[in-house]
């Protein structure tokens, strides 16, 4: 969030990421955090909804600790203004707005994720063709053969 005070007045900026993920599949998510020197070292998280209570938070890293893995949730603080998240085996109850955030005194949630989580397509199928073979009785009461197959026949010994 980006803030411009005038005078009484203070108007703020949300600014607000979109990725998109299929199910099954990862994604990451880049948050960026504007005053890089002074949290550098602050815990960083990521939650679902606002952070209005601490329910909400999915994965924080904690102290020294700059990469954290919690269930399908992983952070990782490069401790130099971005820190990334990445949520595993997506499910399409993934889809939903999320927010970053740096823990100072209080937590502040500044930047809203808004995740979009799509079907997988569909694969392709694997057809196995087989061999169409055609025969044909003529009067004489032979049996004639295509000419791909004429060659195979000719190995097989016919059996009266």
């Amino acid at each position: 969030t980006v803030c411009f005070c005038f005078t009484a007045l203070c108007v703020v900026e949300s600014v607000i990421t979109k990725a998109t993920g299929v199910v099954g599949g990862e994604v990451t998510i880049q948050c960026s955090y504007a005053d890089k020197w002074f949290v550098k070292s602050n815990d960083k998280y990521f939650c679902r909804k606002k952070c209005d209570s601490y329910n909400d938070i999915l994965v924080q890293t904690q102290k020294n600790k700059n990469y954290i893995e919690r269930g399908r949730y992983t952070i990782h603080d490069k401790r130099n203004g971005d820190f990334t998240v990445t949520i595993k085996n997506l499910v399409k109850s993934d889809s939903g707005t999320y927010w970053c955030g740096v823990d100072r005194s209080i937590k502040v949630s500044y930047q809203e994720v808004r995740l979009t989580v799509t079907d997988a397509p569909p694969k392709p199928s694997t057809v196995t063709s087989r061999p169409h073979f055609s025969t044909t009785f003529l009067p004489s009461g032979d049996i004639s053969v295509g000419p791909s197959q004429r060659a195979d026949m000719m190995d097989c010994p016919l059996q009266s």
